[in-house]
């Protein structure tokens, strides 16, 4: 469904319930669902940002520290 044809049936459903008088269910509804999105979109539901666990950074040998690697002149 591309957004021409998402728009003309959002104008449809707004004339439904205008053409009803039930606006304001419409625009409650609305305020609901923004409502949701906003809740569930706070950065608490984001997890953590480590990607790794400290305990593996710790065991982890780092480049620096491969002596056996090392060139001598």
């Amino acid at each position: 469904m591309n957004l021409d044809k998402l728009f003309a049936w959002l104008v449809g459903v707004v004339l439904l319930f205008a053409a009803a008088g039930r606006l304001d269910v419409l625009q409650n509804w609305i305020w609901r669902a923004e409502a949701r999105v906003v809740y569930e979109s706070r950065t608490s539901t984001w997890g953590s940002p480590r990607f790794f666990n400290k305990a593996e950074l710790l065991t982890s040998s780092s480049p620096k520290s491969d002596k056996s690697k090392t060139v001598s002149k």
